[in-house]
């Protein structure tokens, strides 16, 4: 079923990428298209890039990093975009990143002698292979640096890999885990021998920094699952309180068809704890403290401020506006506009909470905020704007004269 529902996700973004009507044909564009010139790799990078459709400079946004993009830019963004509307993961901007050579850039080197099946024939059949240092050498100093400045970037990334992709996805948790706070590794390609798996994957787990991990695999033969299950058997032994990891066999799926539902449950997994869950209970009968702690004790795991998504924000305080806590809403709409004093969507929540207490004068000095902040922005839609102007003139209307 999840699979179904995913490729109608697809075949809708797909159609909407070509068709804006049924009378009209044109482009419809879903991102950036970037050549990116790497010294580090002395060639050009392709990179497809997404941003949130309510994009904003004023805000910022987690990075989602997919390997081989020429294949999962779209089926990604689909994915994402269905998550975000359902408020799984919050909103993110998508970087792609075309494969140039996937032996070089994603299988490590061996050190000595090959361990496994699979570096032996490695060795034999694609003798350039073992880039996995230089292609993380170009990631950390050539294509964040350029994400970061490009685009309004939080520090958390994550690191999406299939197969060989897989395999860099572990590889880099095992020797540079920093460099993403979250890691997802779908039917990563049997690379390791089982003392590599062994020695490596328990060592690392046991000195890992604060991320999480989602590993998937299917029904692909015994080695793939042999491979993954030692792993996953390793990532069990440690207890590590720091690595946060989730193991899943997709026994209906193959190689290629597992990567949907991986995507889909890994970002769903990978994100869960960034979403204040018990928002009913609070807007009932707690206080804004208590979501402001949970943030802050997950700005401690992982070392950097993590603001309170603004729709969590908004949720809760039209809880407490339903429970006829009419004064904590105000205290948690005073808070999200100065926590995002630049976002009209902070303005317009006060506007109409104002609007529900009957306070027009309120109502309408918020939604003339909202609208100057509209007004400054290049490419917000008519509607939006007409939609607050009318805003302004009902609660205009509704003031005593």
């Amino acid at each position: 079923m999840l699979i179904q529902i995913l490729k109608l996700i697809l075949i809708m973004l797909l159609v909407h990428c070509q068709f804006a009507s049924a009378n009209t044909k044109e482009h419809y564009i879903v991102g950036d298209k970037i050549t990116l010139q790497s010294k580090v790799l002395n060639e050009a990078r392709e990179l497809f890039i997404y941003t949130p459709e309510d994009y904003s400079a004023q805000n910022s946004y987690p990075v989602i990093y997919v390997l081989d993009g020429e294949y999962y830019f779209i089926s990604t963004l689909g994915i994402v975009n269905a998550l975000t509307a359902t408020k799984k993961i919050p909103d993110a901007i998508v970087v792609a990143i075309k494969t140039s050579i996937r032996v070089r850039d994603f299988l490590p080197p061996i050190d000595d002698k090959p361990l496994s099946p699979q570096q032996e024939w490695i060795q034999k059949k694609f003798p350039r292979f073992g880039g996995t240092n230089k292609f993380r050498q170009f990631l950390q100093q050539e294509l964040f640096p350029y994400i970061d400045k490009h685009y309004a970037t939080q520090p958390n990334k994550t690191l999406i890999g299939h197969s060989n992709g897989g395999v860099f996805v572990l590889d880099t948790l095992l020797k540079q885990p920093k460099l993403f706070t979250n890691y997802l590794a779908i039917s990563p390609a049997p690379w390791w021998g089982d003392q590599q798996i062994d020695s490596l994957f328990t060592q690392a787990i046991k000195s890992s920094p604060a991320v999480n991990l989602y590993l998937s695999i299917a029904d692909e033969g015994n080695k793939f699952y042999a491979h993954s299950q030692r792993i996953a058997a390793n990532l069990a032994s440690t207890h590590s309180k720091q690595l946060n990891w989730q193991y899943l066999h997709f026994a209906e799926e193959d190689h290629q068809s597992t990567i949907y539902p991986s995507i889909y449950q890994g970002l769903s997994k990978l994100f869960a704890d960034f979403y204040y869950q018990d928002i009913q209970a609070v807007g009932q009968l707690g206080e804004l403290d208590d979501v402001i702690n949970y943030y802050q004790t997950l700005s401690t795991r992982y070392n950097y401020n993590i603001k309170i998504p603004t729709s969590v924000l908004s949720e809760l305080a039209n809880v407490q506006l339903d429970h006829n806590r009419n004064d904590q809403a105000f205290v948690t709409l005073n808070y999200f506009i100065e926590q995002y004093p630049n976002t009209a969507y902070a303005h317009q929540s006060l506007a109409f909470a104002y609007m529900r207490t009957q306070q027009f004068s309120l109502a309408k000095t918020s939604f003339e905020k909202a609208l100057a902040i509209l007004s400054q922005q290049d490419d917000v839609s008519y509607t939006v704007i007409d939609f607050v102007k009318d805003m302004i003139a009902q609660a205009d209307s509704k003031i005593t004269k």
